[in-house]
């Protein structure tokens, strides 16, 4: 906290955690929400480590995963997988905050689901790997930190018309009505639905070490994968949910294929219509530019 601010030593390394699959199948009736082996994962455990100058106490624990936060379905207070990975660790490291963040794990589910005794296995299986991560040597931070941010305007696709509007609310799924109900009200305000939406990105530099890119909405591992790709595999951390969490942010491979994640879900955010194409070239592109701009920070 504010009050204890003392000098501390930063380090990093990656482990590795196996219960996430991909939860998008491709069959000859389209995109099922269904378990799928064969799709895109990224199983890295990134772990930021901030202990003591003389590494007698560890301090904090930052760790990542990239996996939906939903192995329980019920509205209780629980923190799910993570929750327990941070009880596990906390328990193992007595004067450290254990904190997490989901990766681009929109498209990815912890499988099998939905009772308390799986969180807490897999609560434990995540706590484990960061575990043996700070049991081996990890690679220290250094120099300053740097950080960028920008809006993008990401567009719809296609606007509805203030009579399609109109039809669905004599829709018999709930979520279309209240979708419909909430654009006429933002058309009978504003004369218009917005044709975009600004889409925030953020990019830290950790020293010289470290490109930590934070991405709205519910992000896909493919934009993961190909950021880490990209910009380095073990130097290039991804954060979804950041800053704003408007809908789920589909790759150009997603939005094609349609379904929950690139079509429909736009029904459940109450947005207008799916993404126009392009968005991902947008969104990496700017990453890019942002890292660049960390890169050369005096």
């Amino acid at each position: 906290c504010i009050a204890r601010l003392e000098p501390a030593r930063i380090q990093y390394s990656i482990g590795r955690c196996g219960f996430a699959m991909n939860r998008r199948l491709l069959t000859e009736r389209g995109i099922l929400n269904a378990p799928n082996p064969a799709g895109p994962v990224d199983h890295d455990v990134p772990v930021l480590k901030i202990e003591t100058p003389d590494g007698s106490k560890v301090r904090g624990l930052v760790f990542g995963y990239a996996c939906h936060n939903t192995t329980l379905g019920f509205y209780q207070w629980c923190g799910d997988y993570s929750g327990f990975a941070q009880l596990y660790l906390e328990d193992r490291y007595p004067d450290a905050i254990a904190m997490f963040y989901t990766g681009g794990g929109a498209d990815q589910n912890p499988l099998p689901r939905r009772k308390i005794e799986l969180a807490q296995k897999y609560g434990r299986m995540l706590g484990v790997s960061v575990d043996e991560v700070l049991d081996e040597p990890m690679q220290t931070v250094s120099g300053n930190l740097a950080s960028s941010f920008e809006e993008v305007p990401l567009e719809f696709n296609q606007l509805p018309s203030k009579a399609e509007l109109e039809s669905r609310l004599e829709s018999s799924s709930r979520y279309e009505r209240a979708r419909a109900k909430l654009l006429l009200s933002e058309w009978d305000r504003d004369g218009s639905l917005p044709k975009t939406w600004p889409y925030p990105i953020q990019v830290w530099k950790l020293g010289k070490e470290i490109n930590w890119v934070a991405l709205g909405g519910e992000l896909v591992v493919d934009y993961q994968i190909r950021l880490k790709k990209e910009l380095g595999k073990n130097s290039t951390w991804v954060t979804g949910y950041a800053n704003d969490v408007m809908a789920y942010i589909p790759s150009e491979r997603v939005l094609e294929e349609g379904g929950y994640e690139g079509d429909t879900s736009m029904i459940v955010y109450q947005l207008p219509s799916k993404w126009k194409a392009g968005l991902e070239d947008q969104i990496v592109s700017t990453v890019h530019r942002l890292a660049k701009q960390n890169a050369t920070a005096k």
